[in-house]
């Protein structure tokens, strides 16, 4: 487990960014904490639809455990859409890392602010989703542990 330190410098940091964001600064001390006592925020992967991933999704389904399947979280500052960009790195049996997509904007505000400190939260690979019918796309839902 993490020392108080550090649990205070990331709810410090994290209520900056929310107060940016347009929050009062109580309300955002508030949603700070909440989110590191939280246990995780699950979310989907942004971006999954371009050049291979859907390849390389339907291959994690039917061929992998969930479990076999690591992420990584690398910011993105050569972004030209996002400056707070977030990569997310998917790796298979500690294979070889593929850039399966980024984290969602308004979470990806507050994570890169976390990673610009040093303070990387967490990640892991939590399943596939979509295709239920022959026109629609797959999704990665991946698990953030912020503290």
């Amino acid at each position: 487990m993490t020392n108080i330190t550090e649990i205070r410098r990331r709810v410090a940091t994290m209520a900056n960014r929310l107060k940016k964001m347009g929050l009062t600064l109580s309300a955002a001390f508030k949603r700070a904490w909440r989110l590191i006592k939280g246990k995780a925020i699950d979310t989907k992967v942004a971006g999954v639809t371009k050049g291979n991933r859907q390849r390389a999704l339907h291959r994690i389904l039917t061929a992998y455990r969930p479990e076999q399947v690591s992420v990584k979280l690398q910011r993105d500052r050569a972004n030209l859409h996002d400056n707070n960009a977030v990569k997310v790195l998917v790796s298979v049996n500690g294979s070889e890392d593929y850039h399966m997509g980024y984290i969602p904007r308004n979470l990806a505000y507050v994570a890169a602010a976390l990673m610009d400190k040093g303070l990387n939260p967490a990640a892991s690979f939590k399943a596939v989703r979509g295709h239920y019918a022959p026109y629609m796309n797959y999704g990665a839902v991946i698990t953030l542990k912020l503290a």
